[in-house]
């Protein structure tokens, strides 16, 4: 493509260069006068041209600049609501291990509360019991003696002091709800912008225009394997050069292409190019764009010619009708009888382009020999 352009930027130098050599060498006079308007016309046409080809790139740079514009603020959205909720995560994850932390405390607290309760109830039906031994030892009645001895003697057996486990139930350590997030603090400081696929390349070579369908090949400028599909986009134009940002149609979108070729068909060339431009994909995000290219579809345009037509034949432009009264007048009857033996061929002429002569010459003479053979057969004896 950077080779067609150049060539017609070194093109148009040409022809204003040798129109205004024209300008400046032509001696005055009635026949100059008209070649240096000629010159000087196609010298307009050139700058008419390069005027509107320039106007035509401020166009395009004041949408690129608008898109960049409004991309940034979308991408910057993106990026808050990502970073928002990445924290609402965060939030979520800490909560709920606060939570652990605090269950965990009030579960183990508890438990100790109980032991403390207990142990208290214990001692102090223990001091009690001491009190009361002590007083025994003052008895000095031995049955009263030895009644207080075996009361003691009872309640030292039943007493929860002596029943009651001294060791915690808990220990006072919490390291296992303990955090390390050195792992995630390295990934939160990789996180870095989505690998982008380069812009594919159109290839015009590998391109074809041909029977109603268009198929478009491009490349990679590099070999990436994390490609998923393509997507191609094209559009209608009656300008040549690159694409035009006003009074242009929209693009249609052709999506999920898995391929490094696609060919449109079934299309109706009412336009004299077409624009395209495609974008690689991968699993997460689309490419740039390729530089688009602009391909020039050509209809087939034909007449049938009425004067040398059959004489029962109605010809109007591409209509063809039989008469069999006779499409033309009487005078063109008696010019067709001068060999009453003879039959009259029927031939429609086409005004085609010297590409279509090329590939229907050979059906064309097979088809008037066979007609010529046929007719040679009934006028034998």
């Amino acid at each position: 493509m950077d080779s067609q352009k150049y060539c017609f930027k070194e093109n148009e130098n040409v022809t204003v260069d040798k129109a205004c050599f024209l300008i400046s060498n032509i001696t005055i006079g009635p026949e100059s006068i008209n070649l240096q308007q000629e010159a000087l016309q196609r010298i307009i046409s050139t700058l008419a041209n390069k005027n509107d080809e320039i106007q035509n790139f401020i166009d395009t740079l004041h949408h690129t600049l608008k898109g960049v514009q409004e991309n940034s603020s979308n991408i910057l959205s993106e990026l808050d609501e990502e970073f928002d909720s990445l924290y609402s995560i965060l939030d979520e994850v800490k909560e709920s291990m606060i939570n652990c932390i605090k269950q965990e405390q009030a579960r183990k607290s508890q438990e100790l509360q109980s032991q403390i309760s207990q142990c208290n109830n214990a001692l102090e039906n223990s001091e009690e019991l001491l009190e009361f031994a002590t007083r025994s030892l003052d008895i000095k009645e031995p049955e009263e003696f030895s009644k207080a001895a075996r009361q003691i003697k009872d309640r030292v057996t039943m007493a929860s002091a002596f029943r009651l486990s001294l060791k915690p139930k808990v220990s006072d350590n919490m390291t296992h709800l303990m955090v390390d997030f050195s792992q995630e603090r390295q990934m939160l400081q990789t996180l870095k912008f989505l690998p982008v696929p380069k812009a594919p390349e159109i290839d015009p070579v590998e391109c074809l225009v041909a029977d109603n369908s268009v198929t478009v090949a491009w490349r990679m400028p590099e070999e990436d394997n994390k490609i998923d599909h393509f997507i191609l986009e094209h559009r209608k134009t009656n300008f040549d050069g690159l694409p035009r940002v006003k009074d242009e149609r929209c693009w249609e979108i052709i999506d999920n292409i898995k391929g490094t070729e696609y060919t449109l068909s079934g299309l109706k060339f009412d336009s004299k190019y077409m624009n395209f431009r495609v974008r690689a994909c991968n699993k997460a995000v689309a490419g740039e764009y390729s530089d688009p290219v602009t391909l020039e579809t050509k209809a087939l345009n034909f007449n049938l010619d009425n004067s040398s037509s059959h004489l029962n034949l109605k010809v109007e432009d591409t209509c063809v009708e039989w008469d069999p009264t006779g499409g033309k007048g009487q005078e063109s009857k008696i010019k067709g009888k001068e060999n009453k033996g003879s039959y009259k061929f029927l031939k429609i002429v086409f005004l085609l382009s010297k590409e279509l002569l090329i590939h229907f010459e050979a059906v064309l003479s097979e088809i008037f020999l066979f007609i010529c053979m046929t007719f040679t057969f009934y006028l034998l004896p």
